[in-house]
């Protein structure tokens, strides 16, 4: 088999399922054993065999099912796509990926019209050939089929010993601990908790009064620093604590490297009765549950017709989450508030016609800047600063150039003998890691001196551009387009408003804007 020497390569390190399994069994048994490590050793004896220069290598610490699960394999396609590689070292072919069809064909694909190797310690795969694509379809779909019958395997794991009562998640739910036959029995620490949510729910209380009431009890929350009404209400809906283990209720499947959660019918639920120890009883669980789905609540979910034109552009400054829209009964104007439990006791709401008045007045204000500016600051002076930026970029690759040339010459001291191949991994490596630190300073470059050149040609439409939004939006009364005229100019826009500032007016707003 004929296998090319000498090239500039990539090397992709990437853990499989079973290298996890192995690394484990390994730590149990009390011995060292690093998968990455072993095929780093590997691949760089092959390297060195066939004298090939390494340019860069990616570790994937992660190990993901499709492409879009791993940073690195999206950067080693973004660099054989640049053409700057004739090939990419890997221990075997599935390494590079075992997902669908779809980022099969865009592994592929990349790999053809760069025209680069896919090398191995066994096989060498050249992608321009006629003959490569079935040959790398056909290992793909096996590589594809064993991965589903482990993952099958996995579930059909899961769901034996959900059936036999036990817990498999990752951690135990929030009031239990478990044992070494995953059985669950309350913690005596933290049961008194579930039993109190579950009181104060009959006793007629929200889910962020009790969240509030836990905070102040200085109770430690199962995430985070303060309890949400979210976990509340996960709580509150859990039928583990009734002694019933569930399996099964939703099915997790993937669209685009994306799970899609859907909610199974109730009639296909693995259900273990009595599993263990309960910690509210039937009865109490059924009442709570009751009491708290009939709470009227303002809705969180997304509806067809927009009601809030800031949403998705005002966040809380302290924060930084998307304030929450709530309408309210009781109140003729709707509010607008921070919900995360660590600002409660700081951020105050404030009404929407109050916070919207507010940022057309801070739009006109910068308007008005803007006219100013425009006066002050001549065309010429921005056409300088483009000028002395791409004086700068030619600079900096001419200086890649020149660190290019290097490494090319490398190979011929290699090929003369005054570099031995150890010494020639060494300062090849270095070398590379200038080129590639010098290639971020040029993409800095390039992206600073691409804004400066947007910044002119917007100079002449920024304007006028706000000028008309901000004439537009008090015409309209149509909340989704106001909340897009927004959107075209402002990236985002903070609020504060602290309990101590009585006065309802008294808050700040700050614009940021998108141009």
């Amino acid at each position: 088999m004929y296998r090319p020497q000498e090239l500039d390569v990539f090397i992709y390190l990437r853990k499989s399922r079973k290298d996890l399994d192995e690394e484990k069994r390994a730590y149990e048994e009390g011995r060292g054993y690093d998968t990455l490590e072993r095929h780093r050793r590997q691949l760089f004896e092959l390297a060195k065999k066939e004298r090939h220069n390494i340019i860069d290598i990616f570790e994937e610490v992660v190990s993901g099912e499709f492409i879009s699960e791993r940073p690195q394999m999206q950067n080693l396609l973004r660099e054989v796509e640049s053409g700057i590689a004739n090939a990419v070292l890997v221990m075997d072919l599935d390494r590079l990926g075992r997902g669908d069809m779809v980022d099969q064909g865009t592994i592929y694909r990349v790999f053809r019209y760069s025209e680069t190797f896919i090398i191995t310690p066994t096989e060498v795969i050249d992608p321009t050939e006629d003959n490569q694509e079935l040959n790398f379809s056909i290992k793909s779909l096996i590589a594809r089929e064993e991965l589903k019958t482990i993952v099958k395997r996995m579930q059909n794991g899961r769901r034996t010993s959900a059936k036999e009562g036990k817990s498999i998640s990752k951690v135990p739910p929030y009031g239990y601990l478990r044992d070494q036959n995953l059985r669950l029995y309350p913690d005596p620490e933290t049961r008194w908790v579930i039993e109190l949510i579950f009181d104060l729910v009959i006793q007629g209380h929200g889910r962020q009064a009790i969240a509030q009431e836990l905070d102040k009890l200085g109770v430690t929350p199962p995430r985070g620093n303060f309890w949400s009404p979210s976990t509340i209400s996960f709580i509150i809906k859990n039928e583990v604590y009734t002694g019933k283990i569930i399996w099964g209720k939703y099915k997790y499947t993937k669209q685009h490297g994306q799970y899609i959660k859907r909610k199974v019918p109730k009639s296909k639920w693995q259900v273990a009765e009595n599993a263990h120890k309960s910690i509210i009883n039937t009865e109490k669980f059924e009442r709570a549950n009751e009491l708290h789905s009939n709470r009227w609540r303002p809705p969180t979910h997304k509806t067809k017709k927009l009601s809030n034109p800031l949403a998705g552009l005002l966040v809380c400054e302290l924060c930084g989450r998307v304030l929450a829209f709530q309408p309210r009964k009781d109140r003729p104007q709707p509010q607008i508030r921070c919900i995360n439990p660590g600002c409660k006791g700081i951020q105050k709401g404030a009404s929407l016609g109050l916070v919207e008045e507010r940022i057309l007045v801070g739009l006109e204000d910068i308007i008005s800047q803007l006219e100013i500016t425009e006066e002050m600051v001549p065309k010429k002076k921005k056409k300088l600063t483009v000028e002395v930026k791409e004086k700068a970029l030619k600079v900096k690759q001419k200086e890649l150039d020149e660190l290019n040339d290097q490494k090319d010459k490398l190979h011929d001291l290699l090929e003369k003998g005054v570099y031995d191949v150890d010494t020639f991994l060494v300062r090849q490596q270095a070398i590379s890691e200038r080129i590639k630190k010098g290639q971020n300073e040029l993409n800095h470059l390039e992206e600073s001196l691409m804004k400066e050149r947007q910044q002119v040609q917007n100079q002449a439409i920024l304007l006028p551009k706000m000028k008309n939004v901000l004439e537009t939006y008090r015409k309209t009364n149509n909340v989704e387009k106001k909340n897009r005229l927004l959107k075209s100019i402002f990236e985002k826009i903070t609020y504060l408003r602290k309990k101590e500032w009585k006065d309802k007016d008294h808050f700040q707003i700050q614009l940021y804007t998108n141009i």
